[in-house]
């Protein structure tokens, strides 16, 4: 069976701006330990691909990056025939209507950018994983 996608968002996800510069939210690094071999990790970042690659080098993990177009959101990137998650601190109001429309909504997991991911994010993101294996069962 095929690992789920996650994409994950960085800046206020695994960056956070701390006093005008930019550092690794202090749980981004056990985030990404325990989720990279259950997940297929895609980048969904308003970063600059290069940006991202080396935010996903630091950290030691391999991720697609994966490109939208503002205007048309994030979720316009999203491959919705397939499994998926996402972790986001900002997604907008067209991400979420999309989000609603493909009835994926508990799919997003939302991230207060102030925190980054943290152990709750983790908690969040396992327990829907599981439930929604439960609902195909694939548990």
């Amino acid at each position: 069976m095929s690992k789920p996608i996650l994409y994950l968002d960085i800046v206020g996800t695994l960056l956070l701006e701390k006093g005008g510069e930019m550092e690794m939210a202090p749980f981004a690094q056990e985030f990404v330990n325990r989720v990279r071999d259950s997940f297929e990790l895609r980048i969904l970042s308003s970063l600059e691909e290069h940006h991202a690659a080396r935010i996903a080098k630091h950290l030691g993990v391999d991720a697609a990056y994966v490109p939208f177009r503002r205007a048309l959101g994030k979720a316009s990137s999203i491959q919705f025939d397939e499994a998926f998650y996402w972790v986001d601190d900002d997604p907008n109001p067209a991400d979420l209507l999309r989000l609603s429309d493909e009835r994926c909504s508990d799919r997003l997991i939302p991230v207060n950018r102030r925190e980054g991911v943290t152990e709750a994010t983790l908690e969040k993101l396992l327990a829907t994983w599981e439930e929604h294996r439960g609902e195909q069962g694939e548990g």
